[in-house]
């Protein structure tokens, strides 16, 4: 009878083993036993079993095969096998587990190693070992990295929410509950399910214009497969191969990994040329029509027949790759080249973009004469696609199910486009795209004041913001071109459009942080040509020595709850009599000088206060029209926060005269009409003298049409001098607010109060605004306008208060008026709708509980709910539905994690 122990080692129901491999039951272990040797057989099946799991073979928790089954796989006695495990449960290697079986418990160290026997001589290898006959190299897809991105602009992906998961999940068992037995256990046609290849025909003929006869579409596990197909037959040593030039890397690293000669071919607005197609003998062209990699551009139709002409003439198969095909914003698509010219294209598609690239589906449609050859060539290539996942794809594109997913992701993604452009030019300016037509990426044309495109994408990885150079996003430049170094590819299908807006925001302050920190060299950001790379800024301390570093043990952020209380608390008082008021306004007619009090302005709906930072002194060889000077980053600017020496004086111009006066002590040292040019240069070689830093005077440039601020859209900024008081009490040290630079200063209403107002209207004195967004900071703050000394690290300090770098907010005027200084601050809507308190105060305190989102911070207070979202107060959040996302950055409701606010 066998020992007590080992009664757990017959077969039972499967036992979880932490994820780890199981090797009981039906597994065999590779055992071979010497029965001539002199070692008995369990010495031998110990032996073998330690060097296994030494070895690694058998990792810890590894589930050996029962008594019986491995005597009976051996042919030895179950009681050889049992005294075997026995041996090794006394040495600790191994243990029996009640009702689950025996696990290895552990190792032996190092794995044994293998020698020569004694005195044997060691021979040289008569021959080497063979190398590959090319170095194949593969296109970075750095996915690993992509994983720690808080904003990932990764070009061509699809977002995961939009998958179908729930009709894919029904498509699925459909196809398990008819056909599946004989589906998955029988080999399938190595050009693809019938079925599949009959609806993937049908689509393009409605959609691209191809009439194929399903035999001509074989089905493959995407774009690359077909590009590798391709190759596969028709290059090799003294072919030659035609790829865009810039274009896709993968594509010209399969045709190099056959050893042929690879070419580029130049693109333009229209795309390819076919001017600049070689005129010889080539093989295969590899071509995007579509949204040409990385550019973006639309290849125009007189092109597309102009290139079909070029590939007959010289005996060349086109590569026509339509992956972003099914994605045109505005228009319709144009036909594709293997509508018109069948018999030398061969039509590569995907369902990367449509569905998901973990499905690895796509298609190729061959040539007539080349429909055998293709489908030889996939079978000995991998033998065919998954039939489980062609059988599902092929009866959602059956019926409506597919189209209709096409037309609803197509929309999203046409609102994400249009966020991604409205953030750029809110934060870039006029900005140079090209791409933004079709497809789900763009290309992005850096813009003066900002480095090169390696520099940008380093600083933005560090802060987890993922933006791509054609290098790493996927694109190659066979000729050195202004795009390697001064461009981004930036996708926009894997994000929402909160995230969106985010990434760009804090894309942009990335740019002005490292444009803020003294030890930049700005030169490099005044001309187009490549130069110093940009450097990260100094690290810096998070809490400057002269503050209270009590600060540092507050919470990261204010108390969202708190600080509503505090909100409608405040909106109560101010009922009664006690609102905010104005206490002054300001504007800067000349960026980074001194600023000009007003009483009371007219302000025109959708523009700043009129002549604010009309005037800027640009920083000599700065890339900047002088005649008509557009809105560019403030880095080809004098800038208070680098040039503290501008505080030194005070200036003032007459707008009727346009005569600026600089004075020192309240004696005028320079003036003159800024329209007259030798005035204008008296004053720029003046003002030199207070830029030591400058190579040559800074030239005055004036905008026609709006304004030098530092973010290009029509805004009116704010501070609440409340939360100006609150800092210097925190801090323990005074502050001027005129820091801040801000156009509107009021007072009367609660510390941070002005940040429950974004996105709401807000009067002053009777002129409606839409308080549009937080202020980031910048370092122009830390410049005392009083000393002109650089005394504080205001930037900084707020991150390691409060986590973020915002303090007061940006208004956008709503209404044609006047505002001015006494006028009182009100929220419309407040006393024809005030907030009642009773359904707060009725809320058990066990129901008062918060959560806090873990990509942007976001709290969300049960006892407050979120009316925006039709979240009543009281709500709880296990109640609110799965598909709820966070109301600021749009994540998902998973990542939400409880939150306990520190006392």
């Amino acid at each position: 009878m066998a020992p007590a122990w080992f009664q757990s080692c017959a077969p039972r129901a499967p036992a979880y083993t932490g994820g780890l491999p199981s090797l009981g039951f039906d597994m065999q272990l590779p055992l071979l036993l010497d029965r001539s040797g002199r070692d008995s057989l369990t010495n031998q099946i110990v032996d073998q079993l330690r060097q296994a799991i030494g070895e690694g073979r058998l990792p810890r928790g590894a589930r050996l095969p029962s008594s019986r089954r491995l005597a009976e796989q051996l042919e030895v006695a179950r009681n050889t096998v049992i005294r075997a495990y026995e041996t090794l449960a006394i040495e600790g290697l191994a243990e029996s587990k009640p009702a689950s079986g025996m696990f290895v418990t552990g190792d032996v160290g190092d794995p044994p190693k293998t020698s020569s026997a004694p005195g044997a001589p060691v021979r040289a290898p008569l021959w080497s070992m063979p190398t590959p006959a090319t170095l194949a190299r593969a296109a970075p897809r750095g996915a690993a990295g992509r994983t720690r991105l808080a904003y990932d602009f990764a070009p061509g992906r699809a977002h995961p929410a939009l998958f179908p998961l729930k009709l894919w999940r029904r498509l699925l068992l459909a196809q398990l509950s008819h056909g599946g037995a004989s589906g998955l256990t029988e080999e399938g046609d190595p050009a693809g399910l019938p079925a599949l290849r009959a609806a993937v025909a049908a689509h393009l003929a409605a959609t691209r214009g191809i009439v194929a006869d399903p035999g001509r579409v074989i089905i493959t596990g995407g774009v690359q497969e077909g590009v590798a197909l391709a190759a596969r037959l028709f290059l090799h040593r003294g072919t030659t191969a035609a790829v865009e030039d810039p274009g896709a890397s993968a594509a010209a690293l399969a045709f190099a990994a056959t050893g042929s000669e690879v070419v580029g071919v130049a693109v333009d607005e229209e795309g390819l040329m076919p001017d600049d197609l070689p005129q010889r003998p080539t093989s295969l062209l590899y071509v995007t029509p579509s949204h040409q990699f990385p550019t973006g551009h639309v290849l125009s139709a007189e092109r597309r027949d102009a290139i079909a002409s070029w590939a007959r003439r010289c005996g060349c198969y086109v590569l026509e790759d339509d992956s972003d095909g099914e994605f045109r914003y505005e228009g319709s698509p144009l036909r594709a080249i293997a509508a018109d010219a069948p018999d030398c294209t061969l039509h590569l598609g995907t369902f990367s973009r449509t569905l998901g690239a973990g499905l690895r589906l796509g298609f190729l449609i061959a040539p007539p004469r080349l429909v055998d050859t293709m489908i030889a060539a996939k079978e000995m290539l991998d033998g065919g696609s998954a039939w489980l996942e062609q059988s599902a794809l092929a009866a959602m594109m059956q019926g409506p199910s597919y189209a209709a997913h096409v037309a609803r992701v197509r929309a999203h993604y046409k609102e994400n486009r249009d966020c991604l452009l409205t953030a750029l030019r809110r934060n870039f300016g006029e900005i140079g795209v090209s791409g933004e037509g079709s497809g789900l990426h763009l290309l992005w044309r850096l813009p003066p004041g900002v480095s090169d495109a390696a520099s940008v994408e380093a600083l933005a990885r560090r802060r987890r913001i993922g933006v791509y150079s054609l290098a790493s996003g996927g694109a190659t430049a066979l000729t050195p071109s202004l795009l390697e170094r001064r461009a981004l590819v930036i996708g926009f299908g894997a994000l929402l459009p909160k995230q969106i807006e985010q990434g760009v925001d804090r894309l942009s302050e990335i740019v002005d942080d490292t444009i803020d920190d003294p030890s930049t060299d700005v030169t490099q950001f005044l001309v187009r040509v490549p130069g110093a790379p940009m450097r990260a800024p100094r690290p810096r301390s998070r809490t400057p020595a002269h503050l209270d570093s009590r600060f540092r043990q507050r919470a990261a952020l204010p108390d969202r709850s708190r600080a509503r209380a505090s909100l409608m608390r405040a909106r109560t008082k101010g009922a009664a009599g006690t609102m905010a008021r104005v206490t002054s306004i300001y504007r800067y007619p000349v960026k980074g000088l001194s600023p000009e009090p007003l009483g009371r302005v007219e302000v025109e709906a959708g523009q700043p206060l009129p002549h604010d930072r009309e005037f800027a002194l640009a920083r000599p060889s700065a890339p900047i029209d002088r005649e008509n000077p557009q809105w560019a980053k403030k880095g080809l600017f004098a800038m208070l926060m680098l040039d503290e020496g501008l505080a030194q004086v005070s200036t003032r111009i007459d707008l009727e005269t346009l005569r600026l006066s600089v004075k020192r002590g309240g004696h005028e040292v320079a003036g003159g009409r800024l329209d007259d040019e030798e005035d204008r240069k008296a004053l720029e070689a003046f003002f030199w003298t207070l830029l030591p830093n400058f190579t040559a005077p800074p030239v005055i440039v004036r905008s026609r049409r709006g304004h030098f601020m530092d973010k290009p859209d029509n805004v009116v900024s704010l501070i609440n001098l409340a939360t100006v008081r609150e800092l210097e009490e925190r801090w323990r040290t005074p502050i001027d607010p005129l820091r801040f630079r801000a156009n509107i200063y009021i007072d009367g209403a609660a510390p941070w109060e002005e940040f429950d107002w974004v996105g709401q209207d807000i009067r002053i004195g009777g002129l409606l605004f839409a308080v549009d967004r937080k202020n980031g900071r910048c370092g122009a703050t830390n410049v005392n306008p009083a000393t002109g000394r650089r005394d504080l690290d205001v930037p900084d300090s707020l991150r390691a208060a409060f986590g973020h770098k915002n303090l007061g907010v940006y208004l956008i005027a709503k209404q044609s008026g006047t505002i001015a200084v006494g006028g009182e601050l009100a929220l419309p809507g407040l006393a024809e709708e005030p907030r009642a308190a009773t359904p707060v105060a009725a809320l058990a305190p066990s129901a008062k509980r918060r959560f806090i989102c873990r990509g942007c911070y976001f709290i969300f207070d049960e006892s407050l709910g979120a009316s925006e979202q039709g979240i009543a107060p009281g709500a709880s959040f296990a109640a609110i539905p799965a598909d709820w996302r966070c109301p600021d950055c749009g994540s998902e409701k998973s990542i939400f994690r409880p939150y306990a606010a520190s006392a």
